[in-house]
C-alpha cells in the first residue's frame, strides 16, 4: 500500500481547526491542516489494527513511521527491546 492509497483511504479533513485569535488581530485566525498535519490527523483516524498494516505493506515512510512510533508507543513492534524496523536493518543474517 502506498502513501497515495493511504491517503485515498483516510484523506486528510477538509475543514479548518479554530485557534485563538492573534494578539494583533481582532478575528479568529484559522489554520489549515497541510503537510505535516494531514499525517497525523489520518493516523489518528486509523484503528490500531490498521496503522499496523499500513505499517507492515510500507506505506510509512522513514519519517511518518517515526511520528507513528512518537504518538502510539504501545502499538510498535518491537524486537529485543528496539523498534522493529531499526532491529531488522542491523540484523546480522549469516
Amino acid at each position: 500500500m502506498s502513501t497515495a492509497a493511504l491517503k485515498t483511504l483516510f484523506p486528510a479533513p477538509e475543514t479548518t481547526v479554530r485557534r485563538p485569535p492573534a494578539p494583533s488581530s481582532n478575528g479568529t485566525m484559522l489554520v489549515d491542516l497541510a503537510g505535516e498535519d494531514s499525517f497525523l490527523v489520518r493516523l489518528d483516524r486509523m484503528s490500531p489494527s490498521q496503522r499496523l498494516r499500513a505499517y507492515r505493506s510500507g506505506a510509512f515512510s522513514r519519517a511518518e513511521r517515526a511520528r507513528w512510533a512518537c504518538c502510539y508507543p504501545d502499538e510498535v513492534p518491537m524486537v529485543n527491546g528496539e523498534v522493529e524496523w531499526i532491529a531488522l536493518g542491523s540484523a546480522d543474517l549469516d
